[in-house]
């Protein structure tokens, strides 16, 4: 239940802030149909136990106008896997060091959209997990999550 209210609570921030999230599954039109935003997918919604998970984080923008996204490092997205207390499991970027430069990602017209994919090797043992993909924008970073099961 935890869970489910903290999905809506982000999502109703997100809606807010204009930032919309696509939750998994095939979503190009429904993107296209948000303008600018994130989605965050795993190549499978219930897995068994051990199986890998293939996580993708979606940075999209089809409005004709550029938006350029700044960098504090080298660091550009980040994958999380939290049980269902909140634990965090698994981080993507855990014992990572990043560049300590700033940068800077440019999506518009030309170029609509910047994709991230890891796989999670570990093993997780039965029950519901929130995977989330986080775009680290300096000043505003953009997350979204979606619900897995092992079984």
């Amino acid at each position: 239940m935890k869970m489910i209210i903290l999905i809506i609570i982000v999502v109703v921030v997100f809606s807010a802030l204009g930032l919309w999230l696509v939750a998994a599954g095939n979503t190009t039109s429904e993107e296209r149909n948000m303008n600018y935003g994130i989605s965050i997918t795993t190549d499978k919604i219930s897995y068994n136990v051990g199986d890998p998970i293939i996580m993708t984080l979606k940075v999209f923008n089809y409005t004709e106008e550029e938006i350029t996204f700044h960098f504090n490092t080298g660091q550009r997205y980040d994958f999380v896997i939290e049980d269902e207390e909140g634990n965090e499991i698994w981080r993507w970027s855990q014992d990572m060091m990043f560049a300590m430069v700033l940068g800077e990602e440019t999506l518009g017209p030309t170029n609509l959209e910047i994709i991230y994919t890891v796989e999670y090797k570990g093993k997780l043992n039965f029950g519901y997990y929130k995977v989330t993909g986080i775009f680290v924008v300096t000043n505003r970073p953009m997350l979204g999550s979606v619900i897995i099961e092992v079984r």
